[in-house]
């Protein structure tokens, strides 16, 4: 297994919180996954590589769909994430066709020129050092003909909640914080334009349900598992004020229409090699 460079701490932190933010998302109008496995088109023996792949969901899918003959390569920074590769490795013990390696996106992969038929970026593109280096690097990547997914979120996804942030914190949201949500928008997108023969948008919009007093736990949950929490302040018992806060108004809000939502806006693009 090919060993990472080492990623920036808000990838690493990002991927602690990722599991838990699954979890939370199924609780929604939409399956996400359904939704991104619906427009990348995978088939019988082709080579797939699902960059970001985190403990294996997209890739355990991707590996049936492929087949005995094709192949599945799942890509993460797997030792630098505790239990991460553990949770990989046994959700995806009974598949043959899958590959683990540890790997940083803003580096060069190691395979040959026209390797893979699909590339998949799940929320992770926009951790990376250079968004043009890394397209240019999945483009080299790709047979022709080859096409590539990507999905992050948009510059408004889940605003709502970032507005009660701010009302609560009385201050902006952190810049690298708002950087990332803004990435897709301001770099992906332009830069996809730039490099790949062509190029298809596709907006996504999920409402995310918060039920009763579960779904109060799970909002404290969900907030403390976010960037936001951690980058908003450098003083614990000042983030603890503001998660105790954002937890007394969501209350309020459940208590008054039985149910907190947040609405999840993604941008898919598809990325054509012709």
């Amino acid at each position: 297994m090919t060993r990472a460079l080492k990623s920036s701490r808000e990838e690493v932190s990002a991927h602690i919180g990722n599991v838990l933010r699954s979890e939370v998302n199924k609780n929604a109008d939409y399956d996400l996954e359904e939704w991104i496995q619906a427009r990348v088109h995978i088939s019988k023996g082709e080579i797939v590589m699902d960059v970001g792949c985190g403990n294996g969901k997209q890739v355990a899918v991707f590996s049936d769909l492929v087949g005995k003959n094709g192949k599945v390569i799942g890509a993460d920074i797997f030792h630098q994430v505790p239990g991460l590769l553990n949770k990989a490795q046994e959700k995806l013990s009974e598949k043959t066709n899958i590959e683990l390696l540890d790997h940083s996106a803003s580096v060069s992969f190691p395979q040959s020129d026209h390797t893979f038929d699909v590339i998949t970026s799940c929320y992770s593109i926009y951790y990376v050092e250079d968004i043009r280096a890394t397209l240019k690097e999945y483009k080299r990547l790709l047979k022709n003909g080859g096409r590539c997914f990507i999905v992050g979120p948009a510059w408004d996804n889940s605003w709502e909640f970032y507005d009660l942030n701010r009302d609560i914190t009385k201050q902006e949201l952190p810049e690298n914080f708002s950087a990332r949500l803004w990435r897709i928008n301001n770099e992906v997108i332009p830069a996809s334009y730039e490099i790949f023969n062509r190029v298809e948008v596709s907006p996504f919009v999920n409402r995310v349900f918060f039920d009763g007093d579960n779904g109060v736990k799970a909002v404290e949950e969900y907030y403390r598992a976010t960037l936001l929490f951690q980058e908003e302040s450098e003083q614990e018992d000042e983030r603890e004020h503001f998660v105790n806060e954002f937890v007394r108004r969501v209350k309020l809000e459940v208590e008054k229409n039985g149910r907190y939502v947040i609405y999840k806006r993604a941008i898919g693009l598809t990325l054509y090699k012709e």
